[in-house]
């Protein structure tokens, strides 16, 4: 009886022994990309008015929004401390700790609950435009893609 094999065989950089560690690096490339281009960038679009701090003081709510001295503006990056993780914060990564008033400035320190300054939520307005399924797949995805060509 005649038998019928077939053999296929896989080929190219998906298929090399350090391929796992390709295929992380190209994860967090993808990361760092979305976390600093839709992430941080997002962030720091959010923190606009006047530019000299006497001209913030004489501007109007209406004409201003939480970029009194640009200091929470400079400190706003995106990093990726380990493997697999995107980080956006107000100074945490390159200076140890975010910035002190960062927290107020966002809405989640205690202080804001008796305050009438409710925060601008611009790190939450971050989250909820990357955490997009479409959006990561377009990152990470096109990382993974061009590792692997």
């Amino acid at each position: 009886m005649a038998e019928m094999t077939t053999t296929f065989k896989v080929e190219g950089p998906l298929f090399k022994a350090d391929a796992p560690k390709q295929l992380i690096k190209a994860v967090n490339r993808g990361l760092l990309d979305i976390v600093v281009i839709e992430g941080s960038v997002r962030v720091k679009e959010e923190l606009w008015g006047p530019t000299s701090a006497e001209a913030y003081k004489r501007s109007t709510p209406d004409e201003r929004h939480g970029a009194k001295t640009r200091t929470l503006k400079r400190a706003v990056l995106g990093s990726v401390p380990r493997d697999g993780i995107g980080q956006i914060d107000a100074g945490q990564e390159e200076f140890g700790a975010n910035l002190m008033y960062s927290s107020w400035v966002e809405g989640i320190s205690s202080r804001n609950a008796s305050s009438s300054f409710k925060g601008y939520h611009m790190f939450q307005h971050a989250y909820d435009h990357i955490n997009n399924p479409k959006l990561l797949n377009e990152y990470i995805g096109a990382a993974i893609a061009e590792a692997f060509q």
